[in-house]
């Protein structure tokens, strides 16, 4: 599944006006002169609450040269993988936030994030594209009526 339904959406947030207000803080981090301080795991973390395909943000390395030399371990997308898994990254990671985004929404979200590791794959397997959905969602959430009040804009 590449992007989440509205129903699995809905569930991070408490009401509509929390979406509105996780929106309306991106707006302002992207405008700020702070926003060269995101990293790709705090825009990984807005894509996936927002429930839109992450991966169209992250190019799969394929310069010979940078695989030889290690590019592949140490590309942003298993860092930032690793900052969203990591319980000790989490104050870091949603301080840009400023609460509107709280643990619970993340841990909810590393729940329907795949396991990306660089151990667990090799180069190759991108040669095609992601070897994996951006999500993975139980048939049951996948299934369940769709919220009408959240936008998806």
């Amino acid at each position: 599944m590449n992007r989440l339904p509205r129903a699995v959406t809905a569930q991070f947030f408490p009401d509509p006006e929390s979406y509105t207000a996780l929106r309306r803080q991106w707006r302002l981090l992207l405008t700020a002169d702070r926003r060269h301080e995101l990293t790709a795991a705090h825009h990984l973390l807005y894509l996936a609450l927002l429930g839109k395909d992450w991966r169209r943000g992250f190019t799969p390395i394929t310069n010979a040269r940078k695989l030889e030399n290690g590019a592949f371990t140490g590309w942003a997308l298993f860092r930032a993988f690793g900052s969203i898994a990591w319980v000790g990254d989490e104050p870091a990671l949603l301080a840009p936030f400023a609460g509107t985004v709280t643990p619970g929404m993340l841990l909810s979200l590393r729940a329907l994030l795949p396991p990306a590791s660089p151990y667990a794959c090799r180069p190759e397997d991108f040669a095609a594209g992601f070897p994996w959905d951006a999500y993975t969602v139980p048939e049951a959430l996948a299934a369940a009526p769709q919220p009408e009040d959240l936008s998806r804009g």
